[in-house]
């Protein structure tokens, strides 16, 4: 859905995560999302938010530009971050066995 939308899969992926991570610590509720319940888990809102932010509709207007920018307008959120330099990181790792460590 990123491809056919244009976005990138990671920056997209870890911005929602922020989000969703912003939810469940009781920043943002269904109020400031649109009516979408981010818990962890569920898909139904991540797949609308992927179109809302694609579309820069809503609370995916806010996202739109990456979570670094959605954290400087979601009070408190900053600790939810995981970015460097103002980019996403991304949650995997090539070459790391998460068991084993680095190979």
């Amino acid at each position: 859905m990123c491809d056919q939308l244009g976005l990138d899969t990671h920056s997209t992926g870890s911005t929602i995560s922020f989000a969703m991570e912003a939810w469940e610590r009781g920043l943002i509720s269904a109020k400031d999302t649109d009516g979408l319940i981010l818990r962890w888990g569920n898909i139904d809102p991540v797949i609308q938010l992927v179109r809302k932010i694609a579309y820069r509709e809503g609370f995916g207007d806010i996202l739109a530009e990456g979570s670094k920018r959605a954290s400087m307008e979601i009070k408190g959120s900053e600790s939810c971050l995981v970015e460097t330099k103002g980019l996403e990181c991304s949650n995997y790792y090539p070459g790391i066995d998460q068991n084993k460590g680095q190979r």
